[in-house]
This record gives structure tokens, C-alpha cells and sequence, in this order.
């Protein structure tokens, strides 16, 4: 069937209305009943632009929602890039001397070994990744590799029970070893109770480990305790990275750290 206008529809009506009622020949009436016919056509055809124009608006109003949730996305994706260029630019920043080589890797899963808190990243032997390589990233200390497969590989974070860092005070240049035991933050062991320290001392790799070079960023010294019935201080190191973030980091491969050793 073919589609009428509805307003021709109406007019069409209208018309067979005049020349039906053109029959009476009461003028008044007849010039009543047209005025209610043109009345009601009037109110009709109101009626159907009112709800074209809501119609019409509610499609644009779609549409403008549409394109704003387009916009945003866009605007995310845009900023992560621009987040993403800023840490490269800042891991690039890293001077690495001639005895390394850095090699660029993604985290791309949290581990599921029990027991230990380990991240996954996209490279493994194919890259010429070993165990007992030291991870970083433009902050810091990350950890080490522990488990290499062909794609992949498993670091294991500083933040784990059984990992143990040979660290130096930037300042006095003691040492220690540094240790985690469940809590926000580090512990520095070993350092006896003469040492002078200060709250936000860097606190660095010793070097004098066959998985971590030296120099290399563990944290920052926060907190200081003394007890009289101990002969070392208690010492709470901020960690340099944020675990909790890790996105890009660099594995740095060694071949003195390719066989299995202890810290």
C-alpha cells in the first residue's frame, strides 16, 4: 500500500467536508462547523509537529551523547598515551653503564605462584632473559627474575618475603640488607646505632651482589627507631617504586646473573 501524506490526508477530508456541508443553508452553521473543522485540523497538525520536533530532538540529543562518550574515550586513550610517553621518557633518562644491557619489557599479568608476590612480563629466553636478572623501572628497584619460559618470564618484587637486597646509605655509605615483612614499607637491617641518619636518605644497592648492580634506587629512609637493648637501629625505608603501578620496566641483562646464586 502506498503512503499518505498526512496532511494532504487532512485536507483532503477537509474539503469533502466543505462540499458536503456547502448542502446546509444555515450560513452560521456552516461557517461554525468549518471553523471547528479548521480548529481541530489545526490542533492535530500542531499535535504532529510538537512530536516530530520531540522526536527530531530526542534523535539529536542521542546523537550528542553519542559522539561526547566517543570523545571521552578518545580523551582516555589520548592521556594514556601522553602517561605512557612521560614514563618512557623518564626509563630512557636511565645512564646505563657499558657492563649492562637494558632490555624494555611489559608487565602483562600478576603471578600465581603461592606464596610469592610476582608480576609476568612479555620476555623470556627468546629475548635472551635469564634467572637472577635485576628488574627496574625509572624509579627504581623492581626486583628479579626468578622463572624464565620461551615468551615469558616471573619477577619476583622487592615487596616479598624471601627477597633480600644488600643496599648502601647514600650518605655514610654503611650497609645493610634490606627485607620485607608484610607492611607498606621496607626494613633496614644491620646498621649500627652510631651511624648518623637522616629521614629521606636514598638508600641504593650495595653492588656487591651478583644479581644487583650498584647504585640502583631502593628507597628512601622514613622512619628511625632506637632501643636501648639492641645493638642495631630500626630503620623504615620508603620503597622507590610503586608496586601497586608497575607498568614498563627494564630487565637488565648480565651474563654474570644468568646461573642460579644467592643474595
Amino acid at each position: 500500500m502506498a503512503f499518505i501524506n498526512k496532511p494532504f490526508a487532512l485536507l483532503g477530508i477537509y474539503i469533502l467536508l466543505s462540499a458536503v456541508l456547502m448542502n446546509f443553508s444555515d450560513t452560521a452553521s456552516l461557517r461554525g462547523i468549518r471553523w471547528a473543522v479548521l480548529r481541530t485540523v489545526g490542533i492535530i497538525d500542531s499535535f504532529k509537529m510538537e512530536f516530530a520536533w520531540r522526536k527530531n530532538l530526542e534523535s539529536e540529543n542521542e546523537s550528542l551523547k553519542r559522539e561526547n562518550f566517543e570523545l571521552h574515550i578518545a580523551n582516555q586513550k589520548l592521556r594514556e598515551i601522553v602517561l605512557e610517553n612521560k614514563r618512557l621518557k623518564k626509563m630512557l633518562e636511565l645512564s646505563p653503564e657499558s657492563e649492562y644491557k637494558y632490555l624494555a619489557a611489559g608487565v602483562i599479568a600478576t603471578g600465581t605462584e603461592n606464596g610469592i608476590n610476582t608480576r609476568i612480563l612479555n620476555v623470556g629466553e627468546q629475548d635472551s632473559v635469564g634467572e637472577n636478572m635485576a628488574v627496574v623501572n625509572a624509579d627504581g628497584l623492581v626486583g628479579k627474575i626468578i622463572r624464565v619460559g620461551k615468551k615469558e618470564s616471573v619477577v619476583q618484587l622487592l615487596m616479598d618475603h624471601d627477597c633480600w637486597v644488600g643496599v648502601r646509605l647514600q650518605k655514610s655509605r654503611e650497609m645493610g640488607i634490606v627485607g620485607w615483612d608484610g607492611n607498606p614499607w621496607l626494613n633496614l637491617h644491620y646498621i649500627p646505632k652510631n651511624i648518623p641518619l637522616e629521614e629521606g636518605e636514598q638508600v641504593l644497592t650495595s653492588g656487591l651482589s651478583r644479581i644487583y648492580p650498584p647504585g640502583l634506587k631502593v628507597g628512601l629512609v622514613s622512619k628511625i627507631d632506637e632501643d636501648e637493648n639492641e645493638m642495631f637501629q630500626k630503620i623504615r625505608v620508603k620503597p622507590a617504586v610503586n608496586f601497586n603501578s608497575i607498568e614498563e620496566v627494564f630487565v637488565i641483562r648480565t651474563e654474570r646473573a644468568e646461573k642460579p646464586v644467592t643474595e
